[in-house]
């Protein structure tokens, strides 16, 4: 019985440990082959981005590169005979549209990229009382932000950073077409200190200033220096990626009249990605042109969007 009971102790010893030693060796073996796979995922992330890099050089070289954003945002606002409100009878309804979109195409030796942006919206308010009757002449007599920014600017490569370069430039609308508006022609240096970064700087550059439908002043040009920078950047903000489009533009006259002929505007578009291409964007500017307008002018519109 001894001998018994000292045999069944020694084989759960021994089942022990041996079940004790093949668990480390497993452990053992599963952290090394987690450092393999670390190691091999390393290099395989290395050679991804490699590629990556290789073919987007490829696209670049090759041929045209295109790339488009829009923004709608639509409003209905209806209520009839509520007492609480100021008005108890009442309709508002508001659309407004933004569209970004750029054609570049860049090779060894120069470059040629081409941007539109245009932003248009209506808002119309129809106010009715026991004591008034108010005509309605519809959404879209009822515009309330147009703009037309059109530019195409060429280079000549004398380095990977500078070039020089010829810009033609458009600043209207689409309903009051070069009443008022801007054009300009010009050419200097190009300097891109970053892909998605392009600063112009043209010392010879003819305006023409086309001016507001009724006003008293007459079509006039001038001779100056154009200064224009557009910058686009992709955030990821909480697995969400935002897209921010920037375009700075100014004319300085090289002689002042009255009014002056210089003038800045500042485009901005942000659109939110929240499902497939579809979010929320926001576009806003701002401008100072005297032959327009003594005072600053702005905007801001918010919609949802599409890019691809």
């Amino acid at each position: 019985m001894k001998i018994f009971l000292l045999f069944t102790l020694f084989t759960l010893f021994a089942v022990g440990s041996l079940q004790a030693q093949t668990l480390d060796e497993l452990k053992a073996k599963k952290a090394d082959l987690e450092a393999q796979r670390a190691a091999k995922q390393a290099e395989a992330d290395a050679f991804n981005g490699e590629i990556a890099s290789l073919a987007g050089q490829i696209e670049i070289l090759s041929g045209w590169q295109k790339g488009f954003n829009g923004s709608v945002g639509f409003n209905l606002n209806n209520s009839f005979n509520w007492i609480a409100n100021p008005n108890t009878d009442a309709r508002s309804t508001g659309l407004n549209i933004g569209l970004t979109a750029f054609a570049n195409r860049k090779t060894e030796k120069y470059f040629w990229n081409n941007k539109g942006i245009v932003t248009k919206a209506w808002q119309d308010i129809d106010l009715n009382d026991a004591d008034r009757d108010n005509d309605d002449d519809g959404l879209f007599d009822n515009g309330t932000i147009d703009i037309v920014n059109i530019s195409s600017l060429y280079g000549y490569k004398l380095n990977d950073k500078i070039a020089i370069s010829g810009l033609g430039e458009l600043n209207t609308s689409i309903e009051n077409f070069l009443k008022p508006g801007t054009l300009d022609f010009g050419v200097g240096a190009t300097w891109t200190p970053a892909d998605n970064f392009v600063v112009v700087v043209h010392p010879f550059n003819y305006r023409v200033a086309f001016p507001a439908d009724g006003n008293e002043l007459e079509t006039t040009g001038a001779v100056g220096a154009k200064l224009r920078a557009d910058y686009t950047r992709a955030i990821t903000l909480a697995g969400k990626e935002i897209a921010w489009s920037s375009t700075l533009t100014s004319f300085i006259p090289y002689q002042e009249k009255d009014p002056t002929l210089f003038e800045y505007t500042w485009l901005n578009t942000l659109n939110f990605n929240i499902y497939k291409g579809i979010g929320v964007a926001v576009g806003f500017g701002l401008r100072n042109a005297e032959f327009e307008s003594e005072d600053l002018q702005g905007y801001l519109n918010l919609g949802l969007s599409y890019g691809f």
